[in-house]
């Protein structure tokens, strides 16, 4: 009798786990087929989209020198003189007789061994040898053979612009690189860029119709280092030198075509450094189209904290042309300020990030730091001083107290302490009463600074190839 009850027992058990297998192959089953017929057939959920395909630039490889001339290069023939030895000698040497096509030669084999394949772990490697060439080897009096060589190396450069996505960084960085004089430690005088590599950049930045149409992250380190080459060169430049001016002009139109806050953000310090206080239009008539950039991008709420802030410092570093109105300016900077602390106090960001950001803000009033580069070599630069207007003074003691704040209680913190930052309400309160000026412009004539400089918000790099009319007009 027992044993029957067991023998049931098991059946039982049995019978319920395959019960149980049936049900949930069933289940299985109708969740498989109706994902099959929502995909329209293929299998797929609804809404399902493959991972993008590698792009095009990564894929590439255009190498433009073979190994066997580079080992001809840096070998030469047995019992001779190698051209690597001959290269270094007339870097030395002033430009005469042979000498500039060795060293035309030496850059061209240089340059282009970044374009192999096999070469691409040295890339960094190849590309700081060639910049070491040009700071060591060549005597810092010698500066017309300095130039030679930096204008050697930017034909060259230009050629890997078509080519592997990481060359082309190395390419980019590389003419960002170049110096007439280099930065010698524990010597206080800076380097001096080689200013003339900056064309090439702003073909990167901003195409033209002939050009190549760079992907966004090239783009965006042709920026940071055109910001270099300005802030360390524009000095050299003859008086009358259009250099500054097409810089903003290309970067202005670049910043009405679509793009990531992060690359814009590296257009506007670009932009900052040509030291202009305005720029000339079709008729050739100044206008302050570098501050209305700024400004315009500070006041448009769909932007991030980041940019906005940022734009706020680069306008207390800025030339500021006569006549502007700062109404528009000062409730746009106390309008970000606000929206940041109130974003603090409801933990949507955090204090590490907006210590930042009201750093910047901070910024754009006071005068700039002794050891920190203004764009227009002004002692005195900052918001109170290139606008000392009343609502850039109101604007500023409503403001200091915040920023005031938040840096006492992260000095106070530990070094791993999560800070949490509670501005007051008295605070925000203040900033909150600040009404919208009636008139949003910055001169009589001009936009308001409201309307947005640039259609928001960014759309994905394949909606690039649709704006280039739209920058043009």
């Amino acid at each position: 009798m027992r044993r029957t009850t067991d023998t049931n027992r098991i059946v039982t058990r049995f019978c319920r786990v395959c019960l149980e297998f049936v049900i949930a192959v069933t289940l299985i089953t109708s969740t498989v087929t109706s994902c099959f017929a929502q995909a329209g057939g293929t299998g797929l959920p609804k809404g399902f989209r493959p991972p993008p395909p590698i792009p095009k630039e990564l894929a590439i490889e255009k190498p433009l020198i073979d190994q066997n001339q580079i080992d001809d290069w840096n070998k030469g023939v047995t019992g001779q003189r190698s051209k690597r030895q001959a290269f270094k000698d007339a870097l030395s040497k002033k430009l005469a007789g042979g000498v500039p096509k060795t060293i035309d030669e030496g850059f061209r084999v240089n340059v282009q061994t970044l374009s192999i394949a096999e070469k691409r772990a040295d890339l960094i490697k190849t590309r700081k040898a060639i910049v070491g060439y040009i700071d060591r080897d060549v005597p810092e009096k010698n500066v017309d053979e300095k130039k030679f060589a930096c204008k050697s190396v930017v034909k060259y450069a230009k050629t890997l612009l078509d080519g592997n996505f990481h060359v082309r960084m190395q390419a980019v960085l590389l003419i960002g690189s170049l110096n007439i004089s280099p930065e010698v430690p524990g010597r206080p005088k800076p380097a001096v860029a080689y200013i003339d590599g900056l064309p090439t950049l702003l073909d990167i930045i901003h195409a033209p119709a002939d050009g190549i149409e760079q992907p966004e992250p090239v783009r965006i380190l042709a920026a940071m280092v055109a910001t270099r080459l300005l802030k360390r060169g524009r000095h050299t430049l003859k008086v009358n030198s259009k250099i500054p001016v097409d810089c903003a002009k290309r970067m202005l139109a670049e910043l009405k075509g679509n793009g990531s806050d992060w690359y814009h953000q590296r257009l506007i310090e670009a932009l900052a450094q040509t030291a202009l206080s305005s720029v000339p239009n079709a008729q050739n008539q100044q206008e302050p189209l570098i501050v209305e950039a700024l400004a315009k991008i500070l006041a448009n709420p769909r932007r991030s904290n980041q940019i906005r802030a940022r734009a706020a410092f680069l306008l207390g570093r800025v030339p500021m042309p006569g006549g502007l109105q700062s109404a528009s300016i000062a409730y746009s900077v106390v309008k970000l300020t606000q929206k940041i602390a109130t974003e603090v106090n409801q933990r949507r960001v955090s204090g590490s990030d907006a210590i930042f950001r009201l750093n910047d803000i901070y910024l754009a009033f006071v005068p700039a730091f002794k050891d920190e580069s203004t764009t227009d070599s002004r002692k005195g630069a900052g918001l109170q001083s290139t606008l000392n207007q009343k609502p850039i003074q109101d604007a500023y003691k409503d403001i200091k107290p915040l920023v005031q704040l938040i840096f006492r209680q992260f000095q106070g913190a530990g070094k791993n302490e999560d800070v949490q930052i509670v501005f007051p309400a008295t605070m925000i309160t203040k900033l909150n009463a600040w009404t919208k000026p009636d008139n949003m412009a910055l001169a009589p004539g001009r936009e308001p600074i409201d309307k947005p400089l640039t259609p928001p918000p960014a759309q994905p790099q394949a909606a690039r190839q649709g704006n280039r009319a739209a920058r043009a007009s």
